[in-house]
């Protein structure tokens, strides 16, 4: 499922400033939601979370979902709603992404970094050349391929934990 753009102007910044409306905001992300069951997962008194949906059904963040012959009213993201909540999975993509990448420039330059050590051994072997002027070793000639494919891997696994971490905090692991 692609998620909306939305576009946040003015009002709807000074909606989002409330700590308690963006709360409401995750919660209703998981599903329909009562006010009062907000009420108590938020510690807030029913009158607080329905002044605060008001608001929000007011900017067109949340609906509000009556069913006749019910005494129960849900809430419930619109699609503007849903889109500024579901925002945080898009940088988790990118993360992802960046991660993938990352471990896989690690590979490439683990590979260069070989091919050349690889290479000047076996030039050695058949040639008996000397090595370059002030190399101890063969594997002191191309350190940086080593050094950068280090640093990718290093790169990769924190963007992975990362974004395992921040998935398993999102209850839907919707991506």
């Amino acid at each position: 499922m692609e998620e909306p753009t939305t576009i946040i102007d003015r009002d709807v910044l000074k909606v989002l400033s409330a700590d308690t409306r963006m709360d409401i905001l995750k919660m209703l992300n998981e599903g329909a939601r009562t006010p009062s069951f907000l009420g108590k997962h938020l510690n807030k008194s029913d009158a607080t979370i329905i002044e605060h949906l008001d608001v929000m059904v007011k900017h067109g963040l949340v609906k509000k979902v009556e069913q006749p012959g019910k005494k129960w009213v849900f809430y419930t993201l619109t699609e503007r709603g849903y889109g500024i909540v579901s925002s945080k999975s898009r940088r988790l993509i990118i993360i992802l992404d960046t991660s993938i990448l990352a471990f896989f420039g690690g590979i490439f330059s683990l590979m260069q970094y070989s091919t050349q050590v690889g290479y000047l051994a076996a030039r050695q072997e058949i040639e008996k050349a000397p090595l370059a002027e002030g190399a101890k070793t063969i594997s002191t000639l191309f350190p940086s391929y080593l050094y950068i494919s280090i640093a990718l891997f290093v790169i990769a696994s924190i963007g992975f934990v990362f974004y395992i971490y921040k998935k398993s905090k999102l209850k839907g692991w919707r991506v």
